[in-house]
């Protein structure tokens, strides 16, 4: 297709203007030498053919290939990240590709010009390596540290290594989180409330124990079945991914894992009713692992306790050794694992069935992510508790739209995939930070999340949680006073600004009324959207597309 001047002139236009508004690309002559983005190279190929190819027909032909090598130079890059190269950052970061960049356009030139142009390639090719040898470990190390310490003194994030381990043998482990008040003073109110992780071998039984704690399993991962006595009852219930269960505080249970080949993963929320923030799980069965806490009473009370020899006492509680979690032939796992009479259908109620988060309805859902709920209002074995129980996915490169929940704090840990929590906090803030703009004064508590890490998120704290480029972030959380709370969203089409009067926008923003609203109405979808990188692809993507649609290629 041949492109007539005008057509030609308009299009000069347009790449001139997006050299003036495109976020990434904000152009010095310096700067559009180093920018060696696609589209960078592409804008710069185009001017280059209407300036050196005055004829019609020679300067579409340039064109032409100018798309040819964009479209190389993107496929190309779409490799490399697919090996883990790291993209357009990548390329802007590599010396020898901006040298190679370089000596390419230095074609362009003729006799001294051509030398003068490559001779400032490899000097600034040398430049740069030395600036790479001598700056970036430093740089790196720099932001290695600043984001340690940012997440050192963030009182609300935990990372997986804060979670002390009180079991561990061959066949599973049992961690249990610190104290809440232990990271900080700021968390006391939680500090009642403790988190334990297990992880189960398949074929494995977790002995008969009881502790003084209320109890709340939820199974992130495998499938097993749990027993426990209540009421002069045994109830067994078979468990999968999603399940929530209650146990009373006393009840004797046990949890099996029937899997032949999964390990079962499970996390526990549990509140202590001796003394705050602190349980203790009690184990009758066993000898020396576990100790039996029958070994402190004396042998005349065993013996009359049980009727029998002091020689069967000792022998009964005398020859566990293997510790909590041990493993169990095929055919007990199968006998184990047999739910109750008494259980058989009646969940929910009395007797505390188990609750599927993944078949409950989703409070929010859309291409971005979902969030699935089970509410105290809704689930009596929740109610006496306050608690709620909630599952997050949100999809690779999208986040949640910034919000706060009214009256619930939430235990969030993470199950699944990498993200970034950002959240706002008045309370981190020194005094005198306050004293200069009043009462109160906004610091960011943020960190970067891994599989294990756990963050907590206070009522009335407005936060947003983006996934990492490449994964899904699956999330679960444990609900304080989760009765009758409400999220406000802060941005896009649920947000609370869309209640708030004009007026009173007018007079917040100090800004007329229309355009307040015409910003805040920007986001069209709501409660999960696309994170910043994808809206970043999304722009670059509309913008060479129509470039390249109105020249025709």
């Amino acid at each position: 297709m041949a492109i007539n001047f005008t057509t030609k002139l308009t299009l000069l236009s347009l790449l001139a203007l997006a050299l003036l508004i495109l976020p990434s690309h904000c152009y010095t002559r310096r700067e559009e030498e180093e920018d060696k983005s696609p589209e960078g190279i592409l804008i710069e190929c185009f001017t280059r053919c209407s300036r050196e190819q005055p004829s019609e027909g020679r300067s579409t032909d340039c064109e032409r290939k100018c798309v040819v090598r964009y479209k190389q130079q993107k496929e190309e890059q779409q490799e490399e990240r697919r090996r883990g190269g790291g993209g357009e950052e990548h390329n802007r970061r590599d010396p020898e590709q901006r040298f190679r960049e370089c000596q390419s356009r230095c074609e362009a030139e003729q006799g001294e010009r051509k030398q003068h142009c490559q001779q400032r390639c490899r000097q600034q090719f040398e430049k740069e390596r030395r600036e790479q040898r001598g700056e970036g470990n430093r740089r790196e190390r720099e932001e290695e540290g600043e984001d340690e310490r940012q997440e050192s003194q963030n009182p609300y994030y935990f990372e997986s290594k804060r979670f002390d381990t009180k079991f561990k043998n061959q066949e599973g482990h049992i961690k249990v989180l610190e104290r809440f008040s232990k990271r900080s003073e700021l968390l006391q109110g939680i500090d009642n409330d403790r988190v334990a992780f297990l992880e189960a071998n398949p074929q494995t039984i977790i002995l008969p124990h009881h502790a003084d704690a209320e109890a709340v399993f939820a199974i992130v991962r495998g499938k097993g079945t749990i027993n426990y006595i209540w009421k002069n009852q045994r109830l067994s219930f078979n468990l999968k991914r999603g399940d929530v269960i209650r146990v009373p505080a006393g009840s004797i249970g046990y949890l099996i894992n029937n899997d032949n080949e999964e390990k079962l993963y499970a996390l526990n929320f549990l509140r202590p009713i001796n003394t705050p923030g602190k349980y203790e799980a009690f184990y009758g069965v066993g000898g020396e692992n576990p100790e039996s806490f029958f070994n402190v009473f004396s042998n005349e009370i065993l013996e009359a306790a049980f009727k029998s020899p002091r020689k069967d006492v000792k022998r009964l509680f005398g020859q566990q050794n293997k510790g909590v979690i041990i493993k169990a032939s095929e055919e007990q796992i199968r006998a184990l694992s047999q739910e109750s009479e008494s259980s058989r259908g009646r969940r929910g109620g009395e007797n505390w069935g188990p609750i599927n988060l993944f078949e409950q309805r989703p409070l929010s859902k859309n291409e971005y992510g979902q969030h699935l709920e089970a509410s105290p209002e809704q689930h009596e074995q929740l109610k006496d508790l306050d608690l709620s129980v909630g599952f997050v996915n949100i999809k690779k490169g999208a986040m949640t739209a910034p919000y706060y929940n009214s009256r619930s704090t939430k235990l969030v840990f993470v199950v699944r995939g990498r993200g970034r929590f950002e959240m706002a906090c008045p309370h981190l803030s020194s005094s005198s930070k306050r004293e200069q703009n009043g009462d109160t004064h906004y610091e960011k508590a943020s960190a970067d999340l891994s599989v294990g890490d756990l963050f907590v998120f206070p009522a009335g704290h407005p936060i947003a949680i983006v996934a990492h480029k490449d994964s899904d972030l699956e999330l679960v959380s444990f609900g304080i006073r989760g009765s009758n709370n409400q999220k406000y969203f802060l941005a896009g089409r649920d947000s609370v600004w869309e209640k708030v009067q004009a007026e009173a926008k007018e007079l917040s923003f100090r800004l007329p009324a229309k355009e307040v609203e015409e910003i805040l109405r920007r986001q069209g979808e709501s409660q999960f959207l696309a994170g910043p990188n994808l809206q970043k692809q999304e722009r670059e993507g509309r913008f060479v597309g129509s470039i390249l649609d109105f020249a025709g290629f």
